[in-house]
């Protein structure tokens, strides 16, 4: 077969061309930080990034869940902490009331009283405590979770967090787990409190054992959620750790995918670039003079 010079300058502009791209591919690589700056680069990892940045997008989203779901189990864990050093105090009063000497005096009966109800009034406040701007022990309903009679104001729906794949975590605790139920012979907390102000200024004690006894009751109650709330709390931040991990994972996998070894990049652009020039020059020397060349 007849080599012809068109031959020959078509096959050497083809195979600069070529060269051509494959050098600024590589600087785009470079410029860019990516490996694949176009699908058709890689088809098989770009369907494999795209998968991993779906996952990355759900890890993300699992991730806001889990921090919604700590931040609403650390805040009622504190909340029911507080109370329950209020009630360790509610205790106490009603010992001292009913030893010995202690219903004698008007005045100190007085006292105590007005220390009870204070620590209802810090209790009712703590039981109206807000997460942003939802009440922490009201379920799903709105406004303020009791009133200032202490009647429940919520309901008892579920507030769930989707905290792991597959797997949904219950996150609050509503009023009447805590405080107990209003109505029966013993009420919620802020009846027996309300009750026991009351005993303690008439000076019944009998009624002060009674309501020392319901006391002790709510504050079994009290201490048993925080135990259940804490148990959450810490599962919560078991998943965040192990959510943490899977998107550290997730994240380099995309790494090996997506970017440039720039090192590996550099070296290779220089090798391409070097290449390129000894070609046109090789390119200058052999390619056959033209009708153009001995026209000038």
């Amino acid at each position: 077969m007849r080599v012809t010079s068109s031959m020959m300058v078509r096959s050497t502009l083809r195979d600069l061309s070529s060269g051509l791209r494959r050098m600024q591919h590589t600087q785009a690589q470079l410029s860019s930080g990516r490996q694949m700056i176009r699908a058709s680069d890689d088809p098989t990892g770009a369907s494999i990034a795209m998968d991993l940045r779906v996952q990355l997008n759900r890890a993300a989203q699992r991730e806001r869940s889990l921090i919604d779901a700590q931040g609403w189990l650390d805040t009622a864990d504190a909340t029911m902490s507080n109370g329950l050093d209020r009630l360790v105090r509610a205790k106490e009063i009603a010992v001292r009331a009913s030893s010995t000497g202690g219903l004698s005096d008007p005045t100190a009966r007085a006292g105590m009283a007005t220390e009870i109800d204070a620590i209802r009034e810090d209790l009712l406040a703590l039981a109206n405590t807000k997460y942003g701007d939802r009440s922490l022990f009201n379920g799903t309903a709105d406004g303020v979770t009791y009133s200032a009679a202490g009647l429940y104001l919520g309901n008892s729906a579920s507030i769930v967090r989707d905290v792991a794949p597959q797997t949904n975590l219950r996150v609050n605790a509503t009023g009447p787990e805590i405080f107990g139920a209003e109505g029966g012979p013993v009420g919620n907390m802020f009846q027996v409190l309300d009750r026991l102000s009351a005993a303690i200024s008439a000076g019944d004690e009998a009624a002060i054992a009674t309501e020392h006894t319901n006391l002790m009751a709510a504050t079994e109650r009290m201490s048993a959620a925080t135990v259940d709330i804490g148990s959450r709390a810490a599962r919560v931040l078991d998943l965040k750790e192990r959510a943490d991990d899977e998107t550290l994972r997730l994240t380099s996998q995309l790494s090996e995918i997506e970017e440039v070894d720039v090192v590996e990049a550099i070296v290779k652009s220089k090798a391409q670039e070097t290449a390129y020039q000894a070609a046109l020059q090789v390119t200058a020397k052999i390619l056959p003079p033209s009708l153009l060349d001995y026209l000038r």
